[in-house]
């Protein structure tokens, strides 16, 4: 069996135009066929003789670099003695950026005495890398294109650059390297130990980074030697390619999250390589918002890392039918012990957000509590973040969806290999079904009962975000009008969820200051549950007239 790796690796069906592009004073023509391929299906891994690279990346804590270059030198079939080398690359890009937004990545690094220039088209966000790459010596610091390269850019681009268009530097990273190689079997893999700077605009930023590089062989021993290397220690996953770092430092803003981006599910992709394309995306949100936890915690960071998670959950569902192995369902469960370990803490990120303010009676007594529990809540969902657990979970889950026994079973073969708008009208039909029923006489039901209407809405919803891309020229405006009605209904459900949150939370705290004798805060706490209780039939009625609109609404996917 042959393992394509690419997570979200868009090589869908395309046609290119004629094109050229301009790099310092040389322009060059190219001339594209009309091409296509499977998505996600270019690469083989082990292929050596691809143009594209393979590998896993962390992100390594700074106080273990120390000991890590001794514990990589000990690895079974590892070169006692790495090689190190300091690189300086220099990337380049147009004025506006477009070869960031098309993802590629240009680069002349410089080792020594001599220079390679390389360009990459990115396909990864999970840990685990595919890319095209070509890369050849170079004797300039200046940017030139040959005729392979110029046509290579303006089919990962779609169309051509202006012809003025001029490649200039835009950063500089700065790296001392040290590479082991790793001989398993039939396996033969490179570890590479990044110590580096970027620097952009004035400003810099120090990375650490350990790439396993899958020169040749099965892909299962690149993940093993990867979890020798780890030893224990909780290597995260990285998500940023080097260039990425470059860009954020180039626009010199403070993230406080990270939302989810445009579906990375397109026309032309079978179900396997949307679900693997929709695994990497979720897994690329969580992760970027678990950085920022780490550096500082925040409302919005935990809020959008546990998006990531639940999106991450609800694709498990959706995909069921062809993912199902004897590894699924406990990587599933996995999944929901991270995701719950965020839940409290977001939900007294909300609760605090409806504290009164100002004097009334008990008011700073009971802001008091609820931040003392709230901190409280932090540590636990930081402690699971930082625990041995979350990273393990986090590589088993890329190496099951990379070579899990769901990608070769015989059963499902079909099923996979099917072209994804056919799946994806039946998830949609069937997740519309379910919250009809589940959302079925909404003003009457219990909370329980509107909690899994609630529950069906954003497994819709997030359904409708997943494929709703496939349907981007033939039914764009109904799509638009569909993913509206289920926000509005989204919203409404979730904020008669937090007012059943808030009904527990509110109950649990007058009992604590009622017990400690702070009748004040016991009052405010009453007193809020009460207001809170009072919105709920003009929720309830709207939410219902919601839903009706949405179940008369066309459906966009037929």
């Amino acid at each position: 069996m042959e393992y394509d790796i690419s997570l979200d690796y868009d090589a869908c069906a395309t046609e290119r135009e004629r094109g050229c592009v301009k790099s310092g004073s040389d322009t060059i023509e190219a001339t594209h066929d009309h091409s296509t391929a499977a998505a996600g299906g270019e690469a083989a891994l082990g292929d050596s003789g691809s143009d594209h690279e393979i590998e896993l990346k962390f992100v390594v804590p700074e106080g273990v670099l120390k000991g890590l270059s001794a514990r990589l030198a000990a690895l079974e079939g590892a070169a006692k003695r790495g090689r190190a080398a300091r690189l300086v690359s220099v990337y380049f890009d147009t004025e506006d950026h477009a070869l960031q937004a098309a993802g590629i990545s240009f680069r002349i690094r410089r080792r020594g005495r001599g220079r390679v220039q390389t360009i990459k088209k990115d396909a990864g966000g999970a840990g685990l890398y595919d890319r095209l790459e070509l890369e050849r010596p170079v004797r300039s610091e200046e940017p030139s294109l040959t005729n392979e390269e110029s046509a290579a850019i303006a089919e990962m681009l779609g169309g051509p650059l202006y012809p003025d268009h001029t490649l200039a530097p835009i950063f500089v990273t700065t790296v001392k390297r040290t590479i082991f190689d790793v001989a398993r079997g039939e396996a033969e893999i490179e570890i590479a130990l990044d110590e580096g700077i970027v620097e952009a605009a004035g400003r810099s930023a120090s990375f650490h980074e350990l790439e396993l590089e899958l020169k040749a062989g099965d892909a299962a021993a690149l993940f093993a030697v990867a979890r020798e290397a780890a030893g224990g220690t909780p290597f995260r996953l990285g998500v940023m390619t080097k260039s990425a770092r470059g860009y954020a430092l180039l626009e010199g803003k403070e993230r406080s999250s990270y939302k989810e981006q445009d579906s990375p599910i397109v026309s032309g992709m079978d179900v396997e390589a949307a679900f693997r394309a929709v695994v990497s995306d979720c897994l690329a949100q969580y992760r970027l918002n678990e950085d920022l936890l780490l550096d500082k915690p925040g409302s919005k960071a935990i809020h959008r890392a546990r998006v990531g998670l639940r999106r991450l959950r609800s694709a498990f569902t959706l995909f069921k039918a062809v993912i199902s192995d004897q590894r699924s369902e406990a990587i599933a469960a996995e999944v929901k012990w991270l995701a719950g370990s965020l839940g409290d803490a977001r939900d007294l990120d909300v609760f605090r957000g409806r504290l009164p303010e100002g004097d009334e009676i008990g008011a700073e007594g009971l802001a008091a509590r609820t931040e003392a529990h709230r901190q409280d809540a932090y540590r636990e969902a930081l402690g699971a973040i930082r625990s041995t657990r979350a990273p393990a979970l986090l590589l088993d889950l890329v190496e099951w969806t990379t070579i899990g026994d769901w990608r070769s079973n015989p059963e499902t073969a079909e099923a996979r290999a099917a072209p994804i708008e056919r799946l994806a009208a039946e998830i949609l039909d069937k997740r519309l079904k379910k919250l009809r029923k589940s959302g079925h006489g909404l003003s009457h039901l219990s909370p329980e009962e509107r909690h899994k209407a609630r529950i069906a809405a954003k497994k819709l919803r997030y359904a409708c975000g997943f494929f709703g891309a496939l349907y981007d020229e033939r039914a764009a405006k109904r799509r638009d009008a569909f993913i509206e009605l289920m926000t509005d209904l989204q919203d409404e459900l979730g904020a008669l969820n937090d007012i059943a949150t808030a009904r527990k939370l509110t109950t649990g705290l007058a009992r604590e200051a009622g017990a400690e004798r702070d009748g004040d805060a016991a009052f405010s706490a009453g007193l809020l549950a009460g207001k809170a209780e009072a919105g709920i039939d003009k929720l309830l009625r709207k939410a219902e007239k919601s839903l009706d609109r949405l179940c008369a609404a066309k459906p966009f996917w037929r």
